[in-house]
């Protein structure tokens, strides 16, 4: 996208956009009030204890900045050390030693800065505050600072990553970094709106507002299930105070601690015991109660009760976490607004019974509320996960990336459904990433890797006007006008003509070309001329159509096939085109054309693949003289690249699966220079065939690599500027509240990780997809053996070396014939052995 198309962008959504003169009202109010409680001229005597936030003290300048007055720019969440002086929970005071050699002191040097701050921007100099070195590690604390009292001079959008995400949104082509100090980036993005006439007089809080509506930075929101007590049984209360409210209460006011590392050493104190000296369950539990401080206002909350009933879902409201001392107990509450319209009995989710607050993918709560036989509520809308969003940004930022990271950690499964989302929300149509389900995938890959055939119109020949087995001997056939009348005029010369045969063959046995359509006024002795392609040897039946969830709709099964000429949807010709193609492999050239490329291309290298498969090379072809040669072939890159410089408006994704399993710096020969950004376009000159080539920007990768065959660090240096690259790693809340005989799930692998990491390295860990079935943590016994057994056992196997010793540090000796120094087969194969062995093997950690 250009700066050009980028300033139009917010120009058209700016002239739709309605401007909320009651939030201005209410943003003059709360600057009004915080700077009498803080008054600018004050700074200069204001005390230490007026500044600090924490011990349970609500009051002071860092705690107003953080909780008091949220509509002027949220800055909470991180540790307290953002403010460079703190009080801990205990009342001590910890400050960066870098201020001083005592509280006092470190005050009188962060008070300076302050003020020096101040000063330069009375003075205007704006880019020197970044200089100040006390300030250097405040930088959210400054921003909003700087905004309260200068708020027609800093955008009250305090984060670096928001800042950057806006002006890359502007301009594209920006030459600043992300890593540009605050101040500067913050002053850029407001010279480049009052650059965009219409907003040249909008308040500050306005423009910031406008933005986050036309362009969200925030990866997503989250979804939390939380069960408002055992057996739901303060839900009336959380109902009508508008909240959400858990236990735990011997921690106390969760914002009073400074950082996640004092407060999982509090917990411990407190809980170890209770849940029996089990470290891991410990930090599990612990994680649970944290997760109400990292809810924000706009993510979502699922009420349960049971495991079987969702009460209402809600969306979180400022100010987010509270403590409420009045409670009784239960007394840790996020403030949520609810609807009730939500509440549906579901199937049983086993974990949900151990898990008080549980995180919830998009996907997981669109298949809960639509797996149950008594909801009728429509499923809640939910947003993108955070993985295709940060994809989406660097995929756009750089034009190619890189998933890695172990085996098992759904690295495939995650470029195919970003694939699928990115090309159909490139194409202006909206598709949840969320809704993409097996089928559903299947389907839309299948339309996105067809190269487009124009029109496509289905025809039925029936015993009494010839069969298409006759119009192929006779080279061309005369449709004359039938039913459905009013498709014959739209056929154009060149479109493709499915042909189907009726009684009783019932099937798809043909394709066609339109060679001369109808004039505008139609008669019935006028028809459309046909040239025959190709026939079929395995098209569709007409059973197969009424099963297909596609096609079961369309124009000629609606009419049960009771007519001539019918009408395919673009989505229904270009779903047909690809599974006739699939089920008719030596239809390629016939269905696509020789040179025809497809919006996606999926690809997986291996240690033979060469720059001859992937951009031009020397094939072996039959001679005329019935013997071999050899002749210059285009790689499937250089086809693509061609295809895309002559379609610029169109994107072309190429996916490729174990991009490292080959080499690829030798794959990408002189290419790799202009894979760059700013190098699009270039030409350089191919060595084999000396033609001019350029990769348009148009074209993009997105490759996947694990990490267990080779680590990211023996790619090639040139390679790995190139690519932006994304880790995917074993997510342990995909197993939480998982429980088999005694087996959690989530420690399981959490120590087994931790086992491969000292001894193989974090590249080597087993990812959580081994554990489970169509997107849901497996719960059977039976299952889990298996998985280890002929999954994960032989992985192990593979990092051990045959060293049976290290085998049985990794799993457990009790798989181990230690006489025999090898595996017990006769425990491998006993399901009830196996699995006690491994529990055994698990159950006497820390």
């Amino acid at each position: 996208m250009t700066i050009a198309d980028s300033k139009q962008d917010i120009l058209s959504f700016v002239k739709s956009y309605q401007r909320d003169t009651t939030f201005t009202e209410r943003i003059r109010s709360q600057l009004s009030e915080f700077k009498q409680l803080h008054p600018r001229d004050a700074w200069g005597r204001m005390a230490l204890g007026d500044y600090v936030v924490g011990g349970g003290d609500r009051s002071g300048y860092c705690y107003d900045l953080e909780f008091g007055f949220n509509e002027l720019g949220g800055i909470r969440g991180a540790s307290a050390r953002k403010f460079g002086i703190y009080r801990m929970s205990g009342g001590e005071i910890w400050f960066d030693s870098s201020l001083g050699m005592t509280a006092d002191k470190a005050w009188e040097t962060l008070r300076a800065a302050y003020l020096q701050m101040f000063e330069l921007a009375d003075a205007g100099n704006w880019n020197e505050i970044d200089e100040i070195q006390a300030l250097s590690n405040l930088p959210m604390v400054s921003l909003k600072t700087l905004h309260i009292y200068y708020p027609n001079h800093i955008l009250p959008v305090y984060a670096r990553d928001a800042i950057y995400h806006f002006l890359l949104k502007l301009d594209p082509q920006t030459r600043l970094k992300r890593n540009y100090d605050v101040v500067t980036l913050n002053r850029e993005l407001l010279r480049q709106i009052r650059e965009i006439d219409p907003l040249k007089d909008w308040e500050t809080w306005e423009v910031v507002k406008m933005l986050y509506e036309w362009s969200d930075p925030r990866e997503a929101e989250r979804i939390m299930k939380i069960a408002p007590g055992e057996k739901a049984k303060y839900w009336n209360a959380c109902l009508s105070g508008g909240y959400i409210c858990v236990g735990w209460d011997e921690m106390g006011d969760l914002a009073e601690y400074a950082s996640k590392e004092e407060f999982r050493e509090r917990f411990e104190h407190y809980f170890l015991e209770t849940y029996n000296k089990k470290k891991n369950a410990v930090v599990r539990k612990g994680n649970e109660l944290w997760r109400l401080m990292e809810l924000q206002p706009g993510d979502i909350v699922v009420a349960n009760q049971g495991i079987s009933k969702i009460l209402a879902i809600g969306v979180v409201q400022e100010p987010a976490y509270q403590w409420r001392p009045e409670r009784q107990e239960y007394k840790h509450t996020v403030n949520v607004s609810w609807d009730v319209s939500k509440q549906q009995d579901i199937e049983p989710q086993k974990r949900w019974g151990v898990t008080t607050v549980l995180e919830l993918s998009p996907e997981e709560l669109i298949r809960i509320q639509t797996a149950t036989p008594t909801t009728t509520p429509a499923p809640t809308p939910l947003p993108t996960g955070p993985m295709y969003l940060r994809m989406l940004r660097e995929l756009e930022r750089t034009g190619q990336i890189v998933l890695y990271g172990p085996p098992g950690t759904g690295k495939t499964y995650v470029a195919r459904r970003f694939a699928a989302w990115w090309l159909s929300k490139r194409a202006g149509k909206d598709v949840g990433v969320q809704d993409l389900d097996g089928d559903r995938l299947t389907a839309l890959e299948k339309r996105l890797k067809s190269s487009s055939a124009g029109r496509v119109w289905w025809m039925v020949a029936s015993p009494a006007n010839g069969s298409w087995d006759d119009f192929f001997k006779q080279g061309s056939v005369l449709f004359t006008v039938g039913r459905l009348k009013r498709n014959f005029p739209m056929v154009q010369m060149g479109d493709l003509v499915i042909g189907y045969e009726s009684t009783p063959v019932k099937k798809i046995v043909a394709i066609s070309r339109v060679t001369s359509g109808l004039s505008a006024e139609t008669s019935e002795e006028q028809g459309i001329t046909l040239e025959p392609i190709a026939q079929l040897h395995n098209g569709f039946t007409y059973e197969e159509l009424l099963q297909d969830a596609v096609l079961k709709d369309s124009e000629p099964m609606r009419f049960r096939n009771q007519g001539t000429l019918f009408s395919l949807t673009s989505d229904e010709a270009e779903y047909l085109l690809a599974t006739l193609l699939e089920r008719n492999p030596e239809m390629q050239n016939v269905m696509t054309g020789e040179e025809d490329v497809a919006q996606l291309t999926w690809l997986t290298f291996h240690p033979s693949y060469s720059y001859e498969d992937f951009i031009e090379g020397y094939r072996p072809v039959p001679s005329a003289s019935g013997g071999m040669q050899l002749r210059l072939e285009d790689g499937v890159f250089k086809r693509i690249c061609r295809e895309a410089l002559a379609n610029p408006s169109k994107p072309y994704l190429v996916c490729i699966d174990e991009v490292n399993r080959s080499n690829i710096a030798k794959v990408l020969g002189e290419l790799v220079t202009l894979l760059e950004k700013d190098k699009r376009g270039m030409e350089v000159v191919l060595p084999q065939s000396k033609e001019r080539f350029t990769i348009p920007p148009n074209v993009y990768l997105v490759c996947t690599m694990n990490t267990a065959d080779r680590s990211i660090k023996l790619l090639d240096a040139a390679v790995r500027r190139r690519f932006s690259f994304l880790e995917v790693m074993p997510d342990l809340d995909l197993l939480e509240g998982v429980e088999i005989d005694g087996m959690v799930l989530q420690d399981f692998l959490a120590e087994l990780n931790v086992r491969i990491a000292k001894r193989e390295g974090r590249e080597k860990l087993i990812g959580h997809s081994y554990f489970l079935k169509d997107g849901t943590a497996i719960t059977s016994k039976s299952e889990f053996c298996d998985r280890v057994r002929h999954d994960i056992l032989p992985l192990l196997e593979e990092y051990c070396y045959d060293d049976i010793e290290a085998l049985a540090e990794l799993l457990g000796s009790g798989i181990i014939d230690a006489d025999a120094n090898t595996i017990a087969e006769n425990v491998i194969e006993d399901e009830e052995q196996f699995f006690s062995a491994i529990l055994e093997g698990f159950s006497n950690h820390d």
